[in-house]
């Protein structure tokens, strides 16, 4: 419900106006009145209405003086202007303006006028429910701290040298402080031993946990400490925040004796949870300014682990300094590596492949380290260059069609060694190879057989799900460009394509008396068997049972 006021001088205007509309109708429950500028001036900031319907001319103060005023204050206070034909190039001018919704005319027509005034409601209702929603959000951003936190996160990895009053900081932690010492660091999971294999079981749940004993271990003497942190894919990026009274006193290198007992604690957790946990601490600091550098100096860190597969914890400041002081040979492929790579994409050869890719990664191991990392990403574009070549000169496209990860190396995010890195850049050269050997270098022809590919990587994991995004990692291509050649050339969405195979696979499974009709259901992959007699109606029109029994069985 809404509350009016009417400004206008003319007693009889303002009674007609009372009088001349349902408003209840209209949901105007209190009607308030004024009988010139002034006097509607302070009665508004007393009442505080949200419309407002006011006359131009009037004594003591006039109409559009008496509203600049009242929106100072009332800002969502909605007004209407009532004006004569003399005044009424005025009041359009008012409304170009700003701060006025519309005007009516004198004399009123009905119709016309309670439209106008029906349309400033909804504009006050649409403007009520997003204040609501507004302060709904603010209730909950308030009652989750970690979630402001991780705005925060973002905020400082995004924005270089962010301003950040630390007042903020106080509000997040409940802890108001003198000084604030900031600890950043990155944590990743990744699979044991290849990208792309089953997600492990590790999660925010877990990720709160192990970040708490970090914590503790780093920072045994401080019981006040809040941990923030921001999720981009497999990557963790957060500070632990200490309140301080000196912050000099924190500011320094990191404890050894911590470190050896955070390193076992990575291993441990990675164990339980199936999957390569790494973790980079950045330098501690008082300026949050500086956050941004910290962060991304520590995600570089966390490449150190293809050359210590011993550990699992780096220390940014400790690498960066190596940086600075090594000076990295240039490596590059020699004449004779380019070749057997092209004669490996020939081939098609698997195990000749991976052999040469075992030997290529040991010899980038063997001459470099952490410290020239970065000649290490040259020498992968490089060869990466070498086998685009190959393909663009046999009609095999690339563009497009192949995962975005492979052209812009961000694949090395994926993997916990380098030798598991490599051996997914052989697998890829493999499946380029059978697109050659097979002489497959026309768009059809190299459509039949990722389908005939992919249905076979399907059926050896028919009882996991495979989705859109594991089969296009599983052969290196782009999920969009594979989901629009499901539908080009198949006339079918991947779900439809995989739904397909798993009732064949039933079908087969429901010939054989052994098994029963639930552990066929279990044995395609269906978690409810309520969904699996369901699809199995959808595609054969009959229920796994009365399959089984025209069968025979």
């Amino acid at each position: 419900m809404f509350k009016l006021m009417i400004v206008e001088d003319e007693p009889i205007i303002r009674l007609g106006l009372k009088h001349y509309f349902s408003w209840e109708e209209i949901e105007v429950h209190t009607i308030i009145e004024a009988e010139n500028g002034k006097d509607g001036l302070a009665l508004a900031l007393q009442e505080m209405p949200d419309l407002v319907i006011t006359d131009i001319r009037m004594p003591e103060m006039d109409g559009l003086q008496m509203i600049e005023q009242i929106r100072v204050t009332l800002p969502d206070t909605l007004f209407i202007i009532l004006t004569g034909f003399n005044d009424f190039e005025y009041a359009q001018r008012a409304i170009r303006a700003g701060g006025v919704h519309a005007f009516l005319l004198k004399p009123l027509e009905y119709e016309e006028s309670l439209a106008t005034i029906q349309d400033g409601i909804d504009k006050l209702k649409e403007k009520r429910h997003e204040l609501e929603s507004l302060s709904m959000l603010e209730m909950e951003m308030k009652q989750s701290w970690k979630l402001k936190g991780s705005e925060l996160v973002k905020l400082l990895l995004e924005e270089e040298h962010t301003a950040v009053d630390e007042s903020i900081i106080g509000e997040l932690c409940e802890l108001p402080s003198s000084a604030y010492v900031y600890q950043p660091f990155v944590v990743t999971w990744l699979p044991h031993l290849k990208a792309h294999s089953e997600p492990s079981s590790w999660g925010k749940q877990q990720a709160d946990t192990f970040l708490i004993e970090a914590a503790e271990s780093l920072f045994p003497d401080y019981d006040r400490q809040h941990i923030f942190t921001y999720t981009y894919k497999t990557k963790l990026f957060g500070m632990i925040v200490l309140p301080v009274k000196d912050s000099s006193d924190v500011i320094g290198p990191i404890d050894e004796k911590a470190q050896e007992q955070l390193d076992p604690l990575l291993k441990i957790a990675g164990k339980e949870y199936q999957t390569s946990l790494f973790m980079a601490l950045g330098t501690r600091t008082s300026d949050l300014s500086q956050m941004k550098k910290l962060l991304n100096d520590s995600d570089k860190a966390l490449y150190q682990r293809f050359y210590e597969e011993d550990h699992s914890l780096f220390i940014a400041s400790r690498l960066s300094n190596a940086s600075q002081t090594a000076k990295a040979a240039l490596i590059q492929l020699d004449e004779n590596d380019r070749k057997r790579i092209v004669a490996c994409l020939e081939s098609g050869n698997e195990l000749e492949t991976r052999l040469l890719m075992q030997q290529l990664a040991q010899s980038i191991l063997s001459k470099t380290t952490y410290a020239s990392f970065e000649k290490t990403l040259a020498y992968l574009q490089e060869l990466i260059s070498v086998i685009i070549r190959f393909a663009n000169k046999n009609g095999i496209h690339i563009d497009g069609v192949y995962s975005e990860k492979l052209l812009n190396l961000t694949f090395v995010d994926d993997f916990p060694t380098l030798d598991a890195l490599f051996d997914w850049l052989g697998r890829w050269m493999v499946h380029l190879g059978l697109v050659y050997t097979e002489g497959l270098t026309e768009n059809h022809q190299q459509d039949v057989i990722i389908f005939e590919h992919i249905e076979s990587f399907i059926k050896q994991n028919i009882d996991q799900e495979v989705t859109l995004q594991m089969v296009a990692d599983r052969f290196f291509y782009n999920p969009s460009y594979l989901s629009r050649l499901f539908k080009r050339k198949l006339d079918k969405n991947y779900m439809r394509f995989v739904t397909e195979i798993r009732i064949q696979y039933a079908q087969e499974c429901l010939k054989k008396p052994e098994y029963l009709v639930t552990d066929v259901c279990t044995m395609c992959g269906y978690k409810s068997y309520k969904h699996f007699v369901k699809t199995f109606r959808s595609i054969t029109n009959m229920t796994p049972t009365d399959y089984r029994k025209q069968s025979g069985w």
